[in-house]
């Protein structure tokens, strides 16, 4: 549950600094980057929601490992 918080935290920051930058490009700025000012926002947003994802899933496939026991079996 605290980890659901912090990520709609750091997404929720993540807008908003993708707002801030988007004040100071152009629209030329955007365009060459394949965004436009409606879409900006919801893609940067999109793209962190993927990154916490992914690192959620990498943290949940690892397994610690003694090193004592390694070879043991």
């Amino acid at each position: 549950m605290f980890k659901n918080f912090f990520n709609a935290l750091i997404v929720a920051r993540q807008a908003t600094a993708a707002r801030q930058v988007m004040d100071c490009m152009s629209d030329r700025q955007l365009n060459d980057l394949g965004y436009d000012r409606s879409t900006f926002v919801a893609a940067q947003m999109a793209i962190m929601v993927a990154e916490l994802a992914a690192k959620d899933e990498a943290a949940q496939n690892s397994v610690p490992v003694n090193a004592n026991l390694v070879g043991a079996l």
